[in-house]
C-alpha cells in the first residue's frame, strides 16, 4: 500500500498510511508567537464501506520541531505502516459533537488586531528534494505563519502533492514551492528560527 515515509533528524519516526486510505495529509507548520518554531501532524482518511468515511490520525496530536530539527517525507509503497493513534468515523457522535462546538467556536472568534509577539522573527524552512536545494521560504513583511502542506489522493496514488507558503492575518501571501513528488522522491524540511 502507499504510505508517507515520515524520519525526524535521520531517523525513522512513522510510514503514514491504511487500508483504504482516501487521504494523506502531512503538514510542518510554523508561527513565530508558538512555543516551538514548527509543529508536525500527521492525518489522513480512509474508507470504511458504503458511504462511511473516518478521519485517521498518527500521534502525538503534533510534533514540535526545534531550531535545527530535520523532517523528511518519502512516498513509497510499504506493507507495514504505522497503526494510527485514532480512528474517528465522520458519523460518530463524538466526531458530529466535536464539529457541532468548532462550528459555533468559529462564530465567536473575532479577529485578532493585535500584531504578534515574534519569539521567532527569522523563522525559515530550508526544503530539499531529492537532497537538492529548491528553497528557503521566509516571512516576509506582514506574514507570520510558514505551511508546508501535503496531499496524497487515492485519486492519483503515484503523486504526493506539496506546496510551501507563507503568510499573515492581512492579505501577504507569498508561495515558495508547489510540487509533486513521484513514488521514491523525498522532501527534506529543516527547520531555523
Amino acid at each position: 500500500m502507499v504510505c508517507v515515509e515520515v524520519t525526524l533528524d535521520g531517523s525513522p519516526f512513522r510510514r503514514v498510511g491504511i487500508k483504504d486510505a482516501s487521504l494523506i495529509t502531512p503538514t510542518v507548520h510554523g508561527f513565530v508567537d508558538d512555543e516551538a518554531p514548527a509543529r508536525l501532524e500527521l492525518r489522513g482518511m480512509c474508507d470504511l464501506g458504503g458511504e462511511r468515511a473516518a478521519h485517521v490520525y498518527w500521534g502525538p496530536d503534533d510534533v514540535a520541531l526545534n531550531d535545527g530539527t530535520v523532517v523528511s517525507f518519502r512516498l513509497a509503497m510499504c506493507e507495514f505502516p504505522s497503526p494510527p493513534d485514532q480512528v474517528v468515523p465522520t458519523d460518530s457522535p463524538a466526531y458530529i459533537e466535536e464539529q457541532r462546538e468548532f462550528a459555533a467556536l468559529r462564530k465567536s472568534v473575532l479577529p485578532y488586531i493585535n500584531p504578534s509577539r515574534r519569539a521567532f522573527p527569522e523563522l525559515a524552512f530550508h526544503c530539499r528534494i531529492n537532497q537538492g536545494l529548491v528553497t528557503v521560504a521566509r516571512l516576509s513583511p506582514g506574514e507570520d505563519h510558514i505551511l508546508c502542506s501535503m496531499f496524497w489522493g487515492k485519486w492519483h496514488p503515484d503523486r504526493l502533492e506539496v506546496s510551501v507558503s507563507t503568510f499573515g492575518d492581512g492579505t501577504a501571501k507569498t508561495e515558495w514551492l508547489r510540487k509533486d513528488l513521484a513514488v521514491g522522491d523525498e522532501l527534506e524540511i529543516r527547520v531555523a528560527a
